[in-house]
């Protein structure tokens, strides 16, 4: 289990070795996929924080509140106090696969066709979420067990 900044970190870094750009919502969904991806493979989650069921779909919240300054603009390694982030370390290998197969899979998406999939009718987003608090915790549980059914497919 890692700090959320260091897989965002190592999220942002992976994206732009492809020349993907990754808005805020984008990395927040991404990183929702990773997670769940590792939940389903190898029982652990990727990150330390629970992810929130907000309106446009999961959300590390502390994440949010450290990246909503970029807006909708891309967020690059480079950029501001994202380069003094942290990366995962090379000895999480495991983790550095599932964000590979994840950017593999969807890194070319739009923020709102992930948003679409993280809104699935079967999935743990939308059985927590709640109109009127907007923040609801996803438990681990739950994104395991869906993740396991996709990985299956």
């Amino acid at each position: 289990m890692h700090d959320a900044k260091a897989a965002a970190r190592t999220l942002i870094e992976m994206a732009a070795e492809r020349n993907i750009e990754l808005t805020h919502l984008k990395l927040q969904k991404l990183l929702y996929f990773c997670h769940g991806l590792m939940l389903a493979q190898h029982g652990r989650p990727l990150v330390k924080d629970d992810f929130q069921a907000w309106k446009y779909g999961p959300v590390l919240e502390d994440l949010y509140h450290d990246l909503k300054v970029f807006g909708t603009s891309g967020i690059r390694p480079e950029d501001g106090f994202i380069k003094y982030w942290p990366s995962l370390p090379e000895g999480a290998a495991v983790e550095r696969k599932a964000i590979s197969d994840v950017l593999d899979q969807l890194g070319d998406m739009r923020g709102g066709e992930l948003i679409n999939i993280s809104h699935d009718p079967n999935g743990p987003w939308y059985a927590v979420f709640q109109e009127q608090t907007q923040s609801s915790t996803i438990g681990n549980d739950r994104i395991e067990s869906y993740f396991k059914t996709i990985v299956a497919r």
